[in-house]
């Protein structure tokens, strides 16, 4: 019986032994992120800067409406007139002329919730980032607000803004927060432990992107150094533990209020990363200025006064719905088989979302009834905008299965299936951003002085919001990324 039960063993072993191997072959797969734009090219000295654009129904985000057979006059990147009817043959011999054949001219959009990670099961690395800013241009994302680094420090992301402020990387506007602050122990210290196979710790947090904050914390040094860094806001962890179960420390409402205090003096405006009603609510009351992510461990009671105040105090909501389908994502791999999604992402990330073992593992490990999630956070955000809470498109795009620049438009898709009427969810993504960034003078729609950044489309989005995904061409910045 004895040597049986050895056998049994050993076999288990074998049969163990292979297994890792075999899931360390998969998830170090030989794939690479490959940049398929070069900057030189893409901002060649070259290429014109002066374009006629001709034949376009430009969409009006703000009005809702469309405008048919317009001819834009787009120069050093900005548009300088806009104008329907006869082209005269002084301006047809000034400029390049692209004819839009009566396509659609959507404003490039904002993504107010982004990581530049690759949405796969891959570790981030340098390469990891410049793939995901090249899949945001691709799929028309002219600005990004990243929420914390996932894997880096915030030295890094002002790195990033500055060399693409400078052309010389691909990408969108960056904006960011830099390190996040959460509680000693707080979230996330215990995922990127269980990621990263290190005891808490063990961790290099400043590497990780972490500052762990306490009453004693001088807020000052922290919150001059972002912007000695040109960061543009706090991200701050209210997360005491999805569904409330969690033992997981976590800032207090006291520290809450001295950080927005602080914050709102640095002009540094305060995300808050929530998922249960009670962190809602205690960092609606703090007055943060964005609610991040939908609540998700439950359907809202008794919120309305929460709403009131969010709308009295212009307190905006990120509601990250690719979230609440990411596990859905993730068990079924659903999005490899849309061709949009490979449009333009990385073989690298496809190959590792095809790993089914790992998927599994990750849906077990998460202990979360994914339908559930979906059902209270699609419901919680229809509530949110039925109450008249402004809404701001975020995809958290770098989490698994949710990917830079695709995600924006699953984002769109999401809010309309829970409701919210096509026009809005265009404004959602697009100059209600821009109004809250206060840079809607330059960004958010296609008008004369703004930043020339589109997506000409095949068809109207107004009609049916997947119509975003018809992508013709995209420019950003006076730019066509081709």
């Amino acid at each position: 019986m004895k040597k049986i039960l050895k056998s049994i063993v050993f076999a288990l072993g074998i049969i163990l032994l292979i297994a890792v191997a075999g899931y360390f072959i998969w998830f170090h797969n030989t794939k690479e992120h490959v940049l398929k734009l070069q900057a030189s090219e893409v901002y060649s000295p070259t290429k014109s800067n002066s374009y006629l654009i001709t034949n376009a129904t430009i969409i009006d985000v703000e009005a809702g409406i469309v405008h048919k057979n317009q001819n834009l006059i787009i120069h050093n990147g900005v548009f300088k007139h806009i104008f329907q009817g006869q082209v005269p043959d002084s301006l047809k011999s000034a400029y390049e002329i692209v004819d839009a054949k009566n396509r659609f001219l959507m404003p490039a959009m904002i993504d107010m919730h982004t990581h530049l990670n690759s949405g796969g099961f891959i570790p981030p690395d340098e390469s990891t980032r410049l793939m995901a800013l090249e899949q945001f241009a691709r799929y028309g994302v002219s600005t990004i607000f990243t929420l914390g680094g996932h894997g880096f420090n915030q030295e890094i992301i002002a790195t990033l803004k500055e060399k693409q402020q400078k052309h010389e990387i691909v990408g969108p506007r960056i904006l960011a927060t830099g390190d996040i602050l959460t509680a000693p122990e707080g979230y996330p210290i215990p995922i990127v432990a269980m990621m990263t196979g290190l005891a808490e710790d063990e961790i290099d947090l400043n590497e990780q992107g972490i500052i762990t904050i306490t009453d004693k914390t001088n807020l000052d040094a922290i919150f001059s150094k972002k912007k000695e860094l040109g960061l543009n806001g706090i991200k701050i962890m209210i997360e005491s533990g999805f569904g409330g179960e969690s033992e997981e420390p976590r800032v207090s409402n006291q520290l809450l209020e001295k950080v927005i205090q602080k914050a709102a003096q640095y002009n540094l405006c305060v995300f808050a990363h929530v998922s249960c009603q009670d962190d809602f609510e205690d960092a609606v009351n703090a007055g943060v200025d964005v609610i991040v992510h939908t609540v998700g461990d439950q359907l809202l009671t008794d919120v309305q006064p929460v709403f009131e105040k969010m709308i009295r105090d212009s307190i905006v909501y990120t509601p990250t719905l690719s979230i609440a389908h990411m596990f859905q994502y993730v068990g079924s791999a659903e999005i490899l088989e849309d061709p949009f999604m490979l449009q333009y992402s990385s073989e690298r990330t496809n190959r590792s979302l095809e790993n089914w073992p790992v998927r599994q593992m990750m849906l077990r490990s998460s202990g979360v009834d994914a339908a559930s999630i979906k059902k209270i956070m699609m419901q919680n955000f229809t509530n949110l905008y039925k109450a008249g809470v402004t809404i701001l498109m975020g995809s958290d795009s770098g989490n698994p299965s949710v990917i830079p620049g695709y995600s924006a438009h699953k984002e769109l898709q999401f809010m309309a299936e829970a409701g919210m009427p096509n026009a809005e969810v265009l404004r959602s993504a697009t100059i209600a951003p821009a109004k809250f960034l206060k840079m809607d003078d330059r960004i958010g729609s296609i008008k004369v002085g703004k930043i020339a950044s589109f997506l000409m489309l095949d068809k109207n989005p107004l009609e049916n919001i997947k119509n975003s995904q018809t992508i013709n061409k995209v420019m950003l910045e006076g730019f066509w990324i081709e």
